[in-house]
């Protein structure tokens, strides 16, 4: 199993013993990237591999995690900061080792404690989830969990390009985009253990995320995009009386269908 690590010193002890007692044949892995609180060393102490991901960024920790446990039959994903609970490991797992799943997600449901889940990230939750609907199609519930397993199958397709939070956005995209089977699993969502801090900044972060459904499904389901930016010339055309503009809202509905159509005959 894999936990990547950003400044995680006052939870990592606690959570690599959880992990021990409640899976003690798996290999736990730390990819500490680029702690500077001692997260890593605490691991070593604790007898722990270690990996060092040098460049900073979630994405770059998940990347590593891919290249490093390539061999590996099936990947645990688990944040470092406590708020998953190691009980569900095998529930996840199952499926993976089974055949049956290609990933799974643990969705959070956030228990009834003050901290668990912030409102204006359950919003943002809900804002990012609606984006990928609409761009993309139907996705997991719960897009941005930080508890997965991956199939060797899957890491073998799957190739991670972005480098922050919106890892991943992009793995259930890529996921979506290649047809690979997704099973979800709900899943207790605590408060961080105390002493340690969110690195996600909401506004910065979720405009990034917003930014990689865009492209992913341009890159995967260009016909939604186009199908979306015709509407809104279409509604900018009828409100200003432009026959021009429902000309060109008209042209590119027509590249919408014509996409649609291409993807189609590939598949």
């Amino acid at each position: 199993m894999a936990i990547p690590c950003y400044n995680e010193a006052g939870a990592v002890e606690a959570v690599v013993e959880e992990w021990r007692n409640a899976l003690p044949e798996a290999e736990i892995v730390v990819f500490d990237n680029n702690s500077s609180d001692g997260t890593g060393a605490i691991a070593r102490r604790m007898e722990i591999r270690v990996v060092e991901v040098r460049e900073q960024g979630k994405g770059y920790a998940v990347r590593a995690i891919f290249e490093d446990l390539a061999d590996r039959d099936a990947v645990i994903l688990v944040d470092g900061d406590g708020t998953y609970p190691a009980s569900f490991a095998r529930t996840l797992l199952e499926p993976v080792l089974a055949g049956r799943a290609d990933m799974t997600v643990g969705n959070r449901r956030p228990v009834a404690e003050l901290g668990a889940m912030s409102p204006i990230r359950g919003f943002g939750n809900v804002l990012i989830g609606a984006a990928f609907a609409v761009l993309i199609g139907p996705g997991t519930r719960d897009l941005l969990s930080g508890y997965r397993v991956f199939s060797r199958h899957f890491r073998q397709v799957v190739h991670p390009r972005t480098v922050g939070f919106e890892i991943e956005a992009e793995l259930v995209s890529q996921a979506v985009g290649q047809g690979l089977r997704v099973v979800e699993v709900d899943v207790p969502y605590r408060p961080r253990i105390a002493g340690t801090a969110s690195k996600l900044r909401a506004f910065r972060d979720g405009r990034r995320i917003l930014g990689t459904i865009l492209r992913q499904g341009i890159r995967f389901r260009p016909w939604r995009a186009l199908g979306l930016l015709a509407a809104m010339i279409a509604t900018v055309g009828v409100m200003v009386g432009s026959e021009g503009t429902l000309v060109v809202a008209g042209v590119v509905l027509i590249l919408a269908i014509l996409s649609a159509a291409w993807f189609a005959i590939r598949r």
